[in-house]
């Protein structure tokens, strides 16, 4: 460490006795001063070996926590895209080919029973000869061999990838980002844990009630991306002359343009608002918290008289936008066929949908679309109002019914009026029908109809559909309405508060930012059951959500699908 040197003073004291050079910093030392000096270059040593300690246990973390690694987290993100692709491409042609299957079948069953009818009708006048007799059989022969000898049907693979195939590069710096702490670490984990018990609540009404039914439907929609999803629903006005008990249910109902019965488990809100006398503003009274089997209800002991305003909601845990690529795909049904002479007209699937958009629309049921009624069908399917010139010119093509209203009849002959129209292409058509839920399949995806029920001991009673409602018109209403309600769930992160709202109808979680920045909330859903999200439910990719300084936020809508089973939902945040 040192060496002896003669005539040379002590850096500390100035002496010259026994006097040391430190080989490290070439300083001159006394005997004293150098063991002073030997004790601080210990220490410092020390505090060495503390950090070569810290790093060695920094090194061994990130082993343990290797599938924590950004990089991990790409791959199984990767992954998950591709693997969701791939089912989507298999889901769409499965789709396809279920379509043309059913369609051959159809057409070939439809043969058949125009066949039979021939067959029945020749033993029912007993008026047949040995041609016919022929004819028949030969014709039954014709069906049998086309359909023992269906369309050739073959699936053909794309040369084409359509998933980025991932490689690892080992970048220069690899081991200095390895190293790196993670700067989410920073960030506290919060785990939230959902428990709704089982119901088996049974609605009982007042016999003595008068009951009152109106047919309305959910819609959703999207412009760019199924991420931004709008989702709207029809408001219902009412007036009471006194006081009374009220019983409000909503059932949502499926009918054969739907795929499958999932829409039976709608996830319902009816929420009942107070209009405001000489304003166009409404106060949030009651929102509904119970359900019966497959129907949603609201009871009120006794409701004041007054005028009301009833809005069924949804929020998307089980009516969702369908992806972009079965949205854009070519359609499979025809809703127009050109006959001779270059004529258009309508095909029967376009004819059966109208007929039942028509009853859709006909709210009231009075086998009638009155101007209201019928305004509303046009807001959806061309975001237009009905003029008082359109309805004279409705008028004068196809004439009015009883009180001005529209029949069945003229309503389709003022669409086929469209459809014969050589300026209106096909595609034009198949807009109004997807604005109303359709896929090109004809299928109702995107539309969940229902039926609304008011249970109220008053003869004249009235409902009225007054408009749509966007579900985010009335987001920040209900996080007012549920601010107090909510149970408070503890965090990390004292600047953000979370308040849960739940009851028989699931789990309604919102978020408040108390500082003065915003801030990111990162949630992943480890575990679900029996539950529907409006949120992906995906273990590998976290959902982010922005919420705004001094603002709150809902962070999802949880819908317990079967009542009568338990649902619960495990999920954790950070706070970014």
């Amino acid at each position: 460490m040192a060496t002896t040197t003669q005539g040379i003073v002590c850096i500390k004291c100035k002496k010259t006795k026994r006097i040391v050079t430190c080989k490290g910093c070439s300083k001159d030392f006394c005997a004293d001063h150098l063991n002073e000096h030997h004790n601080e270059l210990s220490e410092q040593l020390g505090k060495t070996e503390d950090q070569f300690n810290e790093f060695k246990i920094q090194i061994e973390g990130q082993k343990a926590e290797l599938q924590q690694h950004e990089l991990m987290k790409q791959i199984d993100q990767w992954e998950h895209e591709s693997i969701e692709k791939i089912r989507q491409v298999a889901n769409e042609v499965r789709l396809e080919l279920s379509s043309c299957v059913i369609t051959f079948i159809t057409d070939q069953d439809f043969k058949f029973k125009k066949l039979r009818e021939q067959l029945i009708q020749c033993r029912k006048d007993e008026d047949f000869i040995d041609t016919d007799i022929q004819f028949l059989n030969e014709e039954l022969e014709k069906l049998k061999c086309i359909l023992n000898n269906s369309p050739t049907f073959k699936i053909e693979y794309d040369s084409t990838s359509f998933i980025n195939k991932i490689r690892f590069n080992k970048e220069d710096d690899f081991e200095r980002r390895l190293s790196r702490l993670d700067s989410s670490k920073s960030n506290d984990n919060n785990a939230v844990h959902i428990i709704i018990d089982p119901s088996s609540k049974k609605l009982s009404i007042d016999p003595k009630t008068r009951s009152l039914q109106m047919k309305g439907a959910f819609f959703c929609e999207y412009f760019d991306s199924p991420v931004d999803a709008l989702y709207f629903s029809i408001g219902y006005s009412f007036d009471i002359k006194k006081d009374a008990p009220i019983w409000i249910t909503v059932e949502p109902m499926i009918s054969r343009y739907h795929a499958d019965l999932s829409f039976k488990n709608m996830d319902i809100r009816i929420l009942l608002f107070e209009k405001r006398p000489h304003s166009t503003e409404r106060r949030l009274l009651h929102m509904s918290s119970e359900r019966s089997g497959y129907k949603s209800y609201l009871h009120l002991n006794a409701l004041a008289k007054g005028s009301y305003e009833v809005i069924p909601v949804t929020f998307g845990g089980v009516l969702r936008a369908r992806s972009k690529e079965v949205n854009e795909r070519a359609p499979i049904k025809r809703l127009r066929e050109n006959r001779k002479g270059n004529n258009f007209v309508m095909s029967k699937d376009y004819r059966d949908a109208l007929e039942y958009v028509f009853d859709l629309f006909d709210f009231d049921d009075n086998k009638q679309l009155d101007r209201n009624e019928y305004n509303l069908w046009t807001i959806r399917t061309t975001e237009e109002e009905i003029t008082d010139e359109d309805w004279s010119s409705i008028r004068q093509h196809v004439g009015l019914d009883v009180d001005e209203n529209v029949s069945k009849e003229k309503f389709l002959k003022l669409n086929d009026l469209e459809v014969q129209d050589p300026y209106t292409s096909e595609q034009e058509l198949w807009n109004g029908l997807k604005s109303l839920g359709f896929n090109y399949a004809l299928e109702l995806d995107m539309m969940c109809v229902f039926n609304l029920t008011v249970h109220i001991n008053q003869p004249d009673l009235h409902l009225k559909p007054t408009s749509y409602v966007e579900l985010a018109e009335i987001k920040t209403v209900l996080m007012n309405f549920l601010e107090n309600k909510g149970q408070k769930i503890k965090l990390n992160n004292s600047s953000v508060q979370c308040f849960n709202y739940k009851d028989d109808c699931g789990s309604i979680l919102l978020a408040e930012n108390k500082s003065a920045s915003n801030v990111r909330l990162s949630i992943q859903v480890k575990d679900s059951k029996n539950v529907a999200l409006n949120l992906p439910i995906d273990a590998h990719k976290p959902h982010v959500i922005n919420v705004r300084h001094d603002s709150t936020q809902v962070i999802w809508f949880a819908h317990q699908l079967e009542s009568q089973r338990k649902m619960e939902l495990d999920a954790s945040f950070q706070v970014k």
